[in-house]
């Protein structure tokens, strides 16, 4: 699937995320490793920051989320 190259939605969502990966753990999304095309396709399947996170914490179990 193609992607637009700037959406202001993903942004907001995306720093969200991070927010709340930042509060919990400590880290970022880069730093524990995760695709960034997961992330994409996390917004654009219409999960929202809470889904996404439980998602993160199924494929990434050591994360400790």
């Amino acid at each position: 699937m193609a992607y637009p190259l700037f959406d202001s939605g993903y942004t907001l969502w995306a720093a969200d995320l991070e927010t709340r990966l930042k509060d919990q753990l400590g880290s970022s999304a880069r730093a524990l490793g995760v695709d960034p095309r997961l992330l994409l396709q996390s917004y654009y399947s219409g999960y929202t920051v809470t889904a996404a996170l439980a998602l993160l914490a199924s494929r990434y179990p050591t994360a400790g989320l």
